[in-house]
């Protein structure tokens, strides 16, 4: 005797009568709106927000003293 497939996920959703429910809201991003693509001009990049989001301003280094590095990556 082979057993029957029984879709207890069916069942359960059939008994409390939740079969078309609203998808959840989507997650609110933690360091702004929407992702940058390259090339936008929309603000400054996800890194950048980041790290001012940390308290760091333009033109400040990084570091424990905030000296240690002030000039960007060359790409």
């Amino acid at each position: 005797p082979q057993m029957k497939y029984r879709d207890r996920a069916a069942e359960r959703r059939e008994k409390q009568g939740g079969g078309a429910a609203e998808p959840p809201e989507p997650k609110r991003r933690k360091f702004g709106g929407t992702p940058a693509t390259p090339g936008d001009t929309e603000g400054p990049p996800l890194g950048c927000r980041m790290l001012q989001a940390m308290g760091w301003k333009e033109g400040s280094g990084l570091g424990r003293r905030r000296a240690e590095v002030t000039a960007g990556t060359a790409g």
